[in-house]
């Protein structure tokens, strides 16, 4: 008999449980797929770049290096790799030569190409509706595609190391034997050799590369952003979703806790009974335990079921953006676990503490309710008096509940970080494409020459330098860039719009957040090749996001980095400029960069649209589950109040009224709690990396955000405002009588 009580009331106030068993549900679900998914790709990956020898750095020369004599000098391996980009319609393939000893290519699928055949990268391939046996012509030669292939080094496939998104529907890679790409490399602008192995003295192993070989540049593993920005994902990822999950859970224990603890103060009269009866304290109990057992089980199963179920597809959509090799499935029992069990470790204690305290009561105090009316008697707050009957009533259930008040203002604050982070970050990728790459990077095109030239032959086109420097210690890479003084390719405006005057180093704002940097200071830097030290005054800050970068008058830059008078590595263009090849170490369209936004547009909307989601949700099951709380436990006083005359729009006023406060102070609560987040991200996640977004949230955002969680706090009202109109005042007088 005693067994069937939790069930019952939990049917007759399901309103009340059901928003906390989806909170559980949610919180299961999300810890399971995100710890699946981290789980597979990180285990794959490390399998992957351990196995096929990823590179430890690698580099460029001028001249031909030897191999067999620093292998055995430095005991690394070496290995050159030679590269063509492959014109294909609108798209380009990048292919390599198969290596061997460094970066080794894994064949996810079909076989390695022999002469006459290529491997290309699954996601291109799957874009672009190419399959194993296809055939394409490259420049009047058939090749028929042998596999799909992965390569160690270029995990996050972009066509250019400043590119922030792979974009596979118009860039990808691939390999063909070196017997085929000879017949395509006409000369060799520079030489680019992989290794894999640690060099005690990289300084020396450098000076020793300049001397002899004139080392282009040279790019260690944790600077290549090809490879660190997949780890940075996956080391992300895990614990973003601990953070979510974990906040639901705790959410949803204080939830479930206030909900006991008003459910067994206003069945006093039935637990007294109940001792009256016979039945001890421990029988008591174990039948009110069984509603967090119930909550927990109903949300934790279905959700660590559901959260296996799609991981799968959702790691197939994930590795879309990063190219991991996932050859292996891996179910992480202890990840399941956790997402199973942890819930019973919030939700039985939250339970036990709500009944704990009626328990140590004597029978009779629990039968008349003594702790319900003590509570009352003593919280009369006479300085309410001053106010409006109606205002009054509505303090009142703000003030003598203020546990609820604090979950809503929690769970609005947190839904509030989560839509806010969506809607800023899509702002900031558009404000990347509109305003930077259309209003500050002026050129469509850039070309970075293979030596220093002196001559610009090229009309309407202007010289730029550039180097690359670490922060003096830290392991941060800075670009400084030499451009004209009246440049018309670059246009650096300080945040109020105002055109800067270039004399003397200016840093993007980027670089100025992720160190805390502002005008006057002094920049200490060491040069990425020789190791020589500068430092630098920043007369400057550049309203520019994109790279940890600074820039100075391209005369003052060569003066300053002792190089030649009037020396160039580099042209910013407004047309396609007719360079030979061997000249050049690369050249990056500005157009394809945009169009890789527009492109992954459709992906990022999606993933948004999860965000949104998830804090609208959020949003209005916390509220929700108040405002029902609120309602069941005032159900005589509303009845009441109806017999006098209120209508049902005053009643919820009176009675909810006080959520519109606690929804004001957690949203704007949740404001700098964004901004808590955004500083950790750029300070500490994007530190060493040489990029990032302009995340502060507008006044637009902000605007969006509020009104799309107030629509969800509207809903949530206008159901509660229902739940009072179905409340009869005949009903509840005659269960009142009885």
């Amino acid at each position: 008999m005693l067994k069937k009580i939790p069930l019952r009331i939990m049917w007759r106030d399901k309103s009340h449980f059901l928003g906390i068993i989806f909170l559980v549900l949610f919180a299961s679900f999300g810890y399971a797929l995100f710890s699946i998914l981290i789980t597979n790709i990180d285990t794959n990956y490390q399998n992957f770049v351990e196995k096929y020898n990823q590179e430890n750095f690698h580099f460029t020369t001028f001249f031909p290096i030897d191999i067999e004599a620093l292998e055995k000098k430095y005991n690394v391996l070496i290995e050159e790799k030679f590269t063509w980009d492959f014109q294909y319609g609108d798209k380009v393939i990048r292919f390599f030569n198969v290596t061997e000893k460094v970066n080794k290519p894994l064949i996810l699928e079909g076989s390695l190409p022999k002469i006459g055949e290529i491997a290309v990268d699954p996601n291109f391939a799957k874009t672009n509706k190419l399959k194993i046996g296809d055939v394409i012509n490259i420049n009047g030669m058939d090749f028929h595609i042998s596999g799909y292939v992965a390569l160690p080094d270029y995990i996050y496939i972009t066509k250019n190391e400043t590119d922030l998104l792979p974009d596979p529907l118009h860039f990808g890679i691939g390999i063909m034997n070196f017997e085929d790409m000879k017949k395509f490399l006409s000369s060799v602008a520079y030489r680019y050799y992989m290794v894999r192995g640690s060099i005690s003295d990289l300084d020396s192993f450098k000076t020793e590369l300049n001397s002899k070989y004139t080392l282009l540049s040279f790019v260690e593993k944790d600077e290549n952003f090809r490879i660190i920005v997949t780890e940075m994902k996956m080391k992300s990822a895990r614990p973003m979703s601990f953070v979510i999950a974990g906040t639901i859970l705790i959410i949803s224990s204080i939830l479930l806790f206030i909900v006991l603890r008003r459910l067994i103060n206003s069945m006093h009269a039935e637990i007294g009974t109940l001792y009256a009866l016979g039945y001890s304290s421990k029988e008591i109990v174990s039948v009110y335990i069984l509603f967090p057992i119930y909550i927990w089980l109903m949300g934790a199963i279905p959700g660590s079921a559901l959260g296996y179920a799609l991981s799968g597809p959702f790691t197939d959509f994930y590795v879309s953006f990063i190219s991991v090799p996932v050859v292996e499935k891996f179910i992480p029992v202890k990840d399941l676990f956790i997402a199973l069990f942890v819930p019973a470790l919030f939700m039985i204690p939250s339970g036990y503490i709500a009944i704990r305290d009626l328990l140590k009561k004597r029978v009779v105090e629990i039968i008349r309710g003594e702790s319900e009316k003590s509570f009352k008697t003593r919280f009369r707050m006479k300085f309410l008096d001053r106010f409006s009957f109606k205002r009054r009533i509505m303090l009142k259930q703000g003030l003598l509940h203020p546990s609820r008040e604090l979950v809503l203002i929690v769970g609005v604050a947190f839904a509030t970080l989560i839509i806010l982070y969506g809607v800023v970050a899509k702002s900031a990728l558009s404000y990347l494409v509109e305003d930077t790459f259309k209003n500050i990077f002026k050129y469509n095109y850039m070309y970075i020459f293979n030596y220093y030239e002196k001559e610009n032959k090229y009309l309407n086109a202007e010289p730029f330098n550039m180097l690359s420097f670490y922060l003096k210690g830290t392991k941060s890479k800075v670009v400084i860039y030499g451009i004209l003084k009246d440049s018309q390719m670059i246009i650096l405006k300080d945040n109020k719009g105002n055109k800067i005057n270039l004399e003397g180093l200016v840093i993007s704002q980027s670089l100025a957040d992720k160190f805390n940097l502002k005008v006057g200071d002094v920049l200490n830097l060491v040069n990425n090749i020789n190791g020589k030290e500068y430092s630098l005054k920043i007369i400057g800050i550049a309203d520019l996001y994109v790279g940890n970068s600074g820039y100075m008058n391209l005369e003052e830059f060569n003066k300053t980095f002792d190089l030649e008078e009037g020396s160039f590595i580099g042209l910013y263009s407004l047309d396609k400029l007719d360079v030979p090849k061997e000249n050049l170490v690369t050249y990056m369209s500005k157009e394809d960069a945009i169009k890789v936004f527009r492109d992954s547009a459709q992906s990022i909307d999606q993933m948004l649209q999860v965000m949104y989601l998830i804090s609208f949700f959020l949003a209005f099951t916390i509220i929700y589950v108040l405002a029902s709380l609120v309602i069941t436990e005032n159900r005589k006083p509303l009845a009441i109040f109806k017999i006098l005359g209120f209508r049902d729009g005053e009643l919820s006023s009176m009675f909810l009224g006080f959520n519109n406060f606690s929804f004001m102070i957690g949203f704007l609560l949740g404001i700098p709690l964004y901004n808590m987040l955004i500083g950790y991200l750029i300070k500490e996640v994007l530190r060493d990396v040489d990029f990032s977004f302009k995340m502060q949230a507008q006044f637009k955002d902000v605007i969006f955000s509020f009104v799309y969680l107030f629509a969800a706090f509207l809903l949530s009202r206008y159901l509660g405002r229902r739940k009072i109109k179905s409340i009869s005042p005949a009903v509840i007088l005659k269960e009142q009588s009885e």
